[in-house]
């Protein structure tokens, strides 16, 4: 009688779409840092070759590259273990999005902010590469910085699904 009372008693079975909500968040946290670092290596090569205006600083490439593939490499290894059955805690996920977040917010800032440097006085002269950055790379590296700001956001959301949908 014991038994059957147990039995009984067996939790409610939990919504397997919401459990999977963090890993489809951070595939798409993926497809996002991939097309802005697609869109922004172009434009921050070719801002190293021009010789009569101000550079894109080196210090800015290393913290956008860092940031945007560094989080390609942490969100294609958390995905692996999550399709490999490996459970991360949930206190290192909220902490991974977290700075995730902050990181994509400062990479897109300085995108936005070398943007402006670059597009700034120079739409008055014809566009060349090698003396001002062509239209067609100013306007990559803007298109990067909104990948990185939505990003961000995403990161935002992750949380959110991680403390409200996670065991």
């Amino acid at each position: 009688m014991a038994d059957e009372d147990q039995q009984s008693q067996r939790p409610a079975p939990r919504n397997k779409i919401l459990s999977h909500l963090p890993t489809a968040i951070k595939i798409i946290e993926l497809i996002l840092a991939i097309f802005a670092i697609g869109l922004a290596v172009d434009p921050m090569n070719s801002f190293q070759q021009m010789f009569n205006r101000p550079r894109f600083k080196l210090d800015d490439a290393a913290t956008i590259y860092v940031t945007v593939a560094g989080y390609i490499l942490i969100n294609g290894l958390f995905v692996i273990s999550h399709m490999l059955g490996d459970r991360v805690p949930k206190r290192t996920l909220i902490i991974f999005a977290f700075v995730g977040a902050i990181m994509h917010l400062v990479a897109g800032s300085l995108m936005v902010h070398n943007w402006r440097h670059m597009n700034g006085s120079s739409h008055h002269y014809v566009y060349n590469n090698e003396i001002y950055a062509s239209k067609q790379y100013v306007d990559m590296l803007i298109s990067a910085a909104v990948f990185t700001f939505v990003n961000a956001v995403v990161f935002v959301v992750e949380i959110i699904a991680i403390i409200k949908w996670s065991s």
